[in-house]
């Protein structure tokens, strides 16, 4: 039966990883081995021949001929089976050809390079996404122009293979090193290899565990790996590396792959892929020994352990606490690490060592959009203030119609668990615009939960009082009392630059108050952001907003404009006046309505590590009861261009908007400047 053994590449948004060691473990007879060192390693990949005496090296790799040779220029046709799809598309993404095109060519052999180069990375492609018998043919014709040609390549998936059981080979005997002097690209590694692999001392065997448990997860199928799947490098590279981690979190901190050998069975149309696990010592998890900090409580750390004492080593929830502690921010790092000796138990100590941050920030900034216009926003925060790790900060932005102090406080761990926070705030706020004049306060307390590492909920009771004048009404006092219950989902990679991922977070609240008369009423709103990176490196991202909201109970006119809904600005629809979209109250101006919907897109692109720009539009609508019936249908549509500098806190932004649908009044032209991306 014909066997072919090689080392195994991964392929995914165009990119191919880098082959992992090869280590052929087997208890194939010796002269299996040497039937594999006669088979050609370059496989059914044609090449070029190039007489090497005519081409020298570059800087860059590139091959470089006679200097007085004329600049060349080419294109790139590919051709595949329209099955499997998008096969073309994945190909350019990873052609050397097409990697290069931008790169200057004064020679036609480095052409005839890249497409050798090229060829091999179709043949690898293949290989990745299961068709072993793949192969890339081209050739190189001469264009219509003087020096320009047209590189033909045409892909040849051939059958779909199929994923073997596999086989885990336990063993805590670490294969012999190869000679470094060894060819890498002869036989010399090939029998080195064989000579490890029948190696009489070699012992296999899973190790003996505390109370006669079993090992943990001695099998591939077990790992994740699903028999009869196609074989897609990604798929099983992903399963090797699933179970040394299952070992990891079952007793053994130190377990490894350290050999694997993938062969392919060309008559059974399959992969099989042997590997060898050494799992090292076995360990349960001790007590915590802190060192580095002495201003954090001991008992506050305790409340962050997701683990206990005596249970099995796992990894998952050491790195879990770890990150924890990072979030904490009260530390610049936080090492998490096995200790020795283990106690009388056998537990392990686990050793945790931090460098604290510092425990005060004073910050302010300049700030200027076309909602408020210039203005200043200074802060200072302590943490830590009880060795609980809670936070007391200070907040005060100003600008020409818009003062506010704020002071929120947060107590984390309370109740005596970790996913449970205290916070507290008051607000104190001056704000002036074209629709109403507002003194107001407010004060807020409540509980957050942590549901999970993604979810959060937060319950609070609220209290606001003010003075407001909306210039139709005379001025009068207002107090509302709410009990807002909040969810929130976060699962992308980044705060302030997500490039992939969801967010969402919803409200629902009811309130009662005065405002010239009693009122009662119930409010809720629903946000979604979805960010998708479109080409590796995340040079160009695609990120979608919806928001929408509605009030229940009590018409917008019989509200304090705190409860209203208003549309337009830098926060809602850009290229529009701050809270200029919606209703016209008697003097024509935006009163606010009961219901709102809104939606954004960018398409964000990064240039450079620092620079990076955004093409967006924006749309939305504030309602009154009676045009719910027309939602969508009438939005006011903004769009315009952003400039972004990526600093080491996050993006600033800079945002140029027009009204896309403008009314007699607009502007052309609104200006926003900002840390972090408009959402």
């Amino acid at each position: 039966m014909p066997l072919f053994a090689f080392g195994l590449a991964a392929s995914g948004c165009g990119t191919i990883i880098p082959d992992i060691p090869e280590v052929m473990v087997t208890d194939q007879r010796l002269d299996e081995a040497n039937r594999l060192i006669e088979s050609d390693p370059q496989g059914p990949i044609p090449k070029p021949s190039i007489p090497q005496a005519l081409m020298a090296e570059s800087g860059t790799g590139e091959m470089t001929g006679s200097p007085r040779a004329e600049k060349i220029t080419y294109t790139m046709e590919v051709t595949a089976p329209a099955d499997p799809p998008g096969l073309v598309e994945a190909y350019e993404k990873v052609a050397n050809l097409k990697v290069m095109m931008d790169r200057p060519l004064e020679s036609r052999l480095t052409l005839m390079r890249r497409l050798r180069l090229s060829l091999e990375d179709g043949s690898r492609l293949l290989q990745s996404w299961g068709y072993y018998e793949g192969r890339a043919e081209g050739r190189l014709d001469e264009g219509t122009a003087p020096g320009s040609y047209v590189a033909r390549i045409q892909l040849f998936p051939g059958p779909l293979y199929s994923l073997a059981p596999g086989k885990v080979i336990v063993s805590n005997s670490v294969p012999l090193s190869i000679d470094p002097n060894a060819d890498p690209e002869g036989e010399d590694i090939a029998r080195e290899l064989a000579k490890n692999l029948l190696n009489p001392e070699r012992m296999v065997f899973c190790p003996a565990r505390p109370g006669g448990n079993p090992c943990p997860v001695d099998n591939l199928v077990s790992a994740g790996l699903k028999p009869g799947d196609p074989a897609k490098a990604d798929v099983v590279l992903a399963v090797v590396a699933n179970l040394a981690e299952l070992w990891r979190n079952d007793g053994y901190p130190e377990a490894e792959v350290t050999a694997t050998k993938y062969s392919i069975d060309t008559a059974r149309k399959t992969l099989d892929a042997e590997v060898v696990l050494t799992p090292g010592p076995f360990a349960r998890m001790g007590k915590m020994e802190v060192s580095g900090d002495d201003s954090v409580d001991p008992r506050y750390l305790r409340h962050l352990i997701n683990w206990k004492q005596g249970q099995n080593w796992n990894e998952d929830l050491v790195e879990d606490f770890r990150e924890t502690v990072m979030q904490t921010g009260l530390f610049k790092s936080a090492e998490v690490t096995r200790g020795d000796p283990p106690d009388e138990n056998g537990n392990v100590p686990v050793m945790v060592t931090l460098d604290p941050a510092p425990r005060r920030t004073v910050s302010g900034s300049i700030n200027y959009d076309s909602d408020w216009g210039p203005g200043l926003s200074v802060s200072w925060e302590t943490r830590n203030l009880s060795g609980w790790g809670d936070k007391l900060r200070i907040e005060v932005p100003v600008w020409e119609d818009l003062a506010q102090v704020g002071i929120t406080y947060q107590r984390p761990y309370v109740f005596n668990s970790r996913r449970y926070s205290l916070l507290a705030e008051t607000y104190f706020l001056r704000e002036r615009t074209d629709n109403y004049s507002l003194l107001s306060g407010s004060v807020v307390v409540g509980v957050e939960r942590i549901l999970n590492r993604r979810l959060r909920a937060r319950l609070q009771t609220s209290l606001e009082f003010g003075d407001l004048d909306d210039y139709i009404l005379e001025r009068t006092q207002y107090r509302v009392y709410g009990l807002p219950l909040n969810l929130f989902w976060n699962n992308s990679d980044d705060f302030l630059n997500p490039t992939k991922g969801v967010r969402a977070s919803f409200l629902v609240s009811p309130y009662i108050g005065h405002y010239f008369d009693d009122f009662k009423l119930l409010k809720a709103r629903a946000d979604f952001s979805f960010y998708q990176s479109l080409v590796s490196g995340d040079k160009l991202v695609a990120a979608l907003r919806l928001a929408a909201g509605t009030i229940t109970g009590s018409s917008p006119g019989s509200l304090p404009s705190s409860l209203r809904f208003f549309g337009g600005g830098g926060q809602s629809v850009r290229g529009y006046e701050y809270q200029s979209i919606g209703p016209k109250n008697a003097r024509g101006r935006p009163a606010g309505g009961s219901t709102m919907a809104e939606s954004s897109a960018e398409l964000r692109f990064r240039w450079s590590e620092s620079m990076g720009a955004v093409a967006f539009v924006d749309g939305g609508m504030v309602y009154n009861p009676e045009d719910v019936t027309s939602i969508g249908r009438d939005f006011l549509w903004g769009g315009g261009l952003g400039f972004r500098y990526y600093s080491p806190i996050g993006p600033f932004r800079l945002d140029l908007a027009t009204p896309l649908t403008p009314r007699e009044d607009d502007s052309r032209l609104q200006v926003y400047l900002s840390l972090g991306q408009s959402f």
